[in-house]
């Protein structure tokens, strides 16, 4: 199974002090309640949460919040973004915005403007799944990039503009939903806000079993304030991500093991990728102290984790593409014990089929 994370935002307030004099409590009284609802939805697939509540709620919070989970999550990981507050408008400075304007989710001590979102973002590995929902005013577009489904004059889903030439692009997937359109509000009322209680409604406690297309479906039919809620996608969104349950883990398929790999010289184990996000399980053992060296050879699209020692879960290392030929490729000093090795494939078609491991001492 894979892992799942969230971070889950919510402000009934902010600093007057860093928003001369305004408090922020206009049409945010239920923002914390929203997070609260959120962690019900989630909490029965087994994601660990973190939640950051008004004050709690600072710019650096939120934005070292995102960097620790790209830091930590894999291919097929999921990982849920929710933000349930203001929404607001600056002057866009990169000119990376057709309207002349960068989106902001309000934090307690300052905005924090999309540009700022999409560094953190970027930095998440690519096959990563990303679910991004924002309750708040402007929510249309406050993570912006080039977005991947189509645009028609009929659609309520609005374009955003192209990044500037030194903008970093996105290469894990996402997919974002929006409470209104830029330009718009979120209505918000003691019990929480609209978007977020009609997507608790259309959750139905958990018999809703569909995308999160469908569940965006069904949230503008039940929705009962006049804002129009958004679906996006940005990156590689693959066909499974799209066919997923609306929050559920994903599966990856796995091999029986783990397998027994011999401290050797030359002589690698051989192995077969034979599905996107597919994961491999070894295991070795380190009779002596010493440097020890685990990498793969092949045209494989693989990120390696080493745990121990005597642990599966203790983590040790993880690499995705310093060894030859972007292979991933581990060094480390190690004492003696047990170690294993998981060896996972990028959730995409590409780089599929044979590879080779090995540990060399």
């Amino acid at each position: 199974m894979a892992k799942a994370h969230a971070l889950l935002v919510g402000l009934k307030s902010v600093d007057p002090d860093a928003y001369n004099g305004w408090d922020g409590t206009g049409g945010c009284w239920g923002c914390e309640l929203d997070v609260e609802n959120m962690e019900r939805i989630l909490q029965p697939f087994g994601y660990q949460i973190r939640t950051l509540k008004t004050a709690e709620a600072t710019r650096d919070r939120i934005l070292s919040s995102l960097y620790r989970a790209a830091d930590i999550l894999i291919p097929n990981d999921i990982f849920v973004f929710y933000y349930s507050g203001h929404g607001g408008q600056q002057p866009d400075i990169n000119g990376d915005e057709l309207d002349g304007k960068d989106e902001t989710l309000v934090a307690y001590d300052r905005e924090v403007i999309d540009d700022k979102i999409h560094q953190a973002l970027v930095k998440f590995r690519r096959g990563v799944r990303i679910v991004m929902i924002s309750d708040s005013c402007n929510s249309g577009s406050n993570y912006r990039a080039v977005m991947t489904v189509n645009v028609n004059e009929d659609s309520i889903f609005r374009p955003v503009a192209k990044g500037s030439r030194d903008e970093i692009e996105i290469e894990t997937q996402l997919i974002h939903l929006g409470g209104c359109r830029d330009g718009f509000t979120s209505a918000g009322y003691q019990g929480g806000g609209a978007f977020t209680m009609a997507l608790c409604e259309a959750w139905q406690n958990g018999a809703f079993n569909g995308t999160f297309k469908e569940l965006h479906q069904k949230i503008c039919e039940v929705i009962r304030s006049s804002q129009k809620p958004q679906y996006s996608e940005y990156g590689p969104v693959s066909d499974d991500f799209r066919s997923q349950r609306a929050f559920a883990v994903p599966s990856i398929p796995s091999v029986e093991g783990p397998v027994e790999i011999s401290v050797i010289e030359m002589t690698p184990v051989e192995a077969k990728i034979t599905a996107p996000g597919e994961k491999h399980n070894y295991k070795f053992t380190a009779a002596e102290v010493g440097q020890y060296t685990i990498e793969t050879e092949g045209r494989t699209d693989l990120v390696m984790t080493l745990y121990g020692p005597d642990s599966e879960t203790k983590l040790i290392m993880q690499d995705d593409d310093s060894g030859a030929g972007m292979n991933p490729k581990i060094v480390s000093d190690l004492a003696p014990g047990t170690y294993y090795v998981r060896v996972q494939h990028y959730d995409s078609e590409d780089g599929t089929g044979a590879y080779k491991i090995k540990v060399i001492k």
